[in-house]
Protein backbone atom coordinates (compact mmCIF):
# COMPACT_ATOMS: atom_id res chain seq x y z
CA UNK A 1 0.00 0.00 0.00
CA UNK A 2 0.96 3.56 -0.80
CA UNK A 3 1.04 6.09 1.94
CA UNK A 4 3.44 8.39 1.15
CA UNK A 5 5.03 9.47 -2.44
CA UNK A 6 7.77 12.08 -2.47
CA UNK A 7 8.72 13.65 -5.81
CA UNK A 8 12.17 15.25 -6.88
CA UNK A 9 11.38 18.02 -8.75
CA UNK A 10 13.76 20.73 -10.00
CA UNK A 11 12.10 22.83 -12.31
CA UNK A 12 12.52 21.05 -15.45
CA UNK A 13 9.41 19.72 -17.79
CA UNK A 14 10.57 16.17 -16.87
CA UNK A 15 9.86 17.43 -13.30
CA UNK A 16 6.45 18.72 -13.94
CA UNK A 17 5.67 15.59 -16.14
CA UNK A 18 6.77 13.40 -12.72
CA UNK A 19 4.52 15.67 -10.57
CA UNK A 20 1.82 15.30 -12.64
CA UNK A 21 1.85 11.29 -12.64
CA UNK A 22 2.54 11.17 -8.54
CA UNK A 23 -0.58 13.84 -8.16
CA UNK A 24 -2.91 11.34 -10.41
CA UNK A 25 -1.02 8.10 -8.00
CA UNK A 26 -1.52 10.25 -5.33
CA UNK A 27 -5.42 10.21 -6.21
CA UNK A 28 -5.85 7.41 -6.60
CA UNK A 29 -4.47 6.02 -3.13
CA UNK A 30 -5.17 8.93 -0.79
CA UNK A 31 -1.18 9.07 -0.15
CA UNK A 32 0.76 11.81 1.41
CA UNK A 33 2.94 13.89 -1.42
CA UNK A 34 5.99 15.13 -0.76
CA UNK A 35 7.31 17.49 -3.30
CA UNK A 36 11.46 17.61 -2.74
CA UNK A 37 13.94 19.89 -4.04
CA UNK A 38 17.71 19.06 -3.58
CA UNK A 39 20.33 21.70 -4.60
CA UNK A 40 23.96 22.43 -4.14
CA UNK A 41 24.15 25.85 -1.72
CA UNK A 42 28.04 26.29 -3.89
CA UNK A 43 26.08 25.74 -7.16
CA UNK A 44 23.64 28.26 -6.45
CA UNK A 45 25.90 30.80 -5.13
CA UNK A 46 27.93 30.53 -8.13
CA UNK A 47 24.75 32.05 -9.63
CA UNK A 48 24.25 35.56 -7.90
CA UNK A 49 25.84 38.27 -7.61
CA UNK A 50 26.84 39.28 -3.66
CA UNK A 51 25.18 40.34 -1.14
CA UNK A 52 23.22 37.09 -0.10
CA UNK A 53 22.78 35.23 2.66
CA UNK A 54 22.52 31.24 2.19
CA UNK A 55 18.98 31.47 4.63
CA UNK A 56 17.85 33.62 1.89
CA UNK A 57 18.28 31.51 -1.01
CA UNK A 58 16.82 28.37 0.80
CA UNK A 59 13.57 30.64 1.65
CA UNK A 60 13.84 31.68 -2.31
CA UNK A 61 13.85 27.91 -3.14
CA UNK A 62 10.93 26.88 -0.98
CA UNK A 63 9.31 29.76 -2.29
CA UNK A 64 9.51 28.65 -5.15
CA UNK A 65 9.07 24.92 -4.90
CA UNK A 66 5.87 25.55 -2.94
CA UNK A 67 4.54 28.45 -5.03
CA UNK A 68 5.34 27.99 -8.47
CA UNK A 69 6.67 24.49 -9.08
CA UNK A 70 3.37 22.65 -6.75
CA UNK A 71 0.69 24.69 -8.50
CA UNK A 72 -0.31 21.40 -10.63
CA UNK A 73 -0.86 20.34 -7.04
CA UNK A 74 -2.69 22.67 -5.72
CA UNK A 75 -5.12 23.17 -8.62
CA UNK A 76 -5.89 19.55 -8.55
CA UNK A 77 -6.59 19.27 -4.53
CA UNK A 78 -4.13 17.31 -3.50
CA UNK A 79 -2.38 18.29 -0.13
CA UNK A 80 1.34 18.56 -0.61
CA UNK A 81 4.34 19.08 1.65
CA UNK A 82 6.99 21.23 0.27
CA UNK A 83 10.80 20.61 0.92
CA UNK A 84 14.07 21.95 0.25
CA UNK A 85 16.98 19.88 0.64
CA UNK A 86 20.91 21.16 0.66
CA UNK A 87 22.50 18.15 -0.83
CA UNK A 88 23.29 17.01 -4.25
CA UNK A 89 20.30 15.84 -5.54
CA UNK A 90 20.34 11.71 -5.37
CA UNK A 91 21.66 11.41 -1.67
CA UNK A 92 19.49 14.50 -0.75
CA UNK A 93 16.33 12.62 -2.52
CA UNK A 94 17.40 9.66 -0.60
CA UNK A 95 17.80 11.22 2.67
CA UNK A 96 14.50 13.02 2.60
CA UNK A 97 12.84 9.76 1.36
CA UNK A 98 14.18 8.16 4.49
CA UNK A 99 12.82 11.28 6.92
CA UNK A 100 9.29 10.96 5.28
CA UNK A 101 9.47 7.42 4.99
CA UNK A 102 8.14 7.69 1.49
CA UNK A 103 7.07 4.24 -0.25
CA UNK A 104 7.67 5.46 -3.53
CA UNK A 105 10.00 8.14 -5.43
CA UNK A 106 9.00 9.75 -8.34
CA UNK A 107 11.61 11.66 -10.31
CA UNK A 108 11.48 12.55 -14.33
CA UNK A 109 13.83 12.29 -16.99
CA UNK A 110 15.02 15.06 -19.63
CA UNK A 111 15.72 12.50 -21.74
CA UNK A 112 19.28 12.78 -22.67
CA UNK A 113 20.39 9.34 -23.53
CA UNK A 114 23.43 7.42 -24.97
CA UNK A 115 26.85 9.53 -24.70
CA UNK A 116 25.52 12.96 -23.48
CA UNK A 117 23.67 11.04 -20.46
CA UNK A 118 26.84 9.17 -19.50
CA UNK A 119 28.86 12.27 -19.79
CA UNK A 120 26.55 14.09 -17.63
CA UNK A 121 24.76 11.63 -15.55
CA UNK A 122 21.48 11.37 -14.44
CA UNK A 123 19.23 11.75 -11.00
CA UNK A 124 17.16 9.45 -12.91
CA UNK A 125 19.58 6.32 -13.85
CA UNK A 126 21.49 6.73 -10.50
CA UNK A 127 18.29 7.30 -7.55
CA UNK A 128 16.98 3.50 -8.49
CA UNK A 129 20.29 1.77 -7.77
CA UNK A 130 21.13 4.03 -4.53
CA UNK A 131 17.23 4.30 -3.22
CA UNK A 132 16.70 1.46 -0.88
CA UNK A 133 12.91 2.34 -1.79
CA UNK A 134 11.11 2.05 -5.02
CA UNK A 135 11.51 4.88 -7.77
CA UNK A 136 9.60 5.27 -10.42
CA UNK A 137 11.36 7.08 -13.62
CA UNK A 138 8.61 9.26 -15.77
CA UNK A 139 9.53 9.16 -19.27
CA UNK A 140 9.24 12.80 -21.04
CA UNK A 141 6.45 13.11 -23.60
CA UNK A 142 7.49 11.03 -26.90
Amino acid sequence: MIKTILVAHDGSDGSARALDWAIELARQTDARLVVVHAWSTLEELGRRKPPYEPKDLHEEALTRLRDEWSRPAVEAGIPFEARVIEDLPVPGLVRAARDVDADLLVCGTRGRGGIKGLVLGSVARELPAKSHRPVTVVPPVG
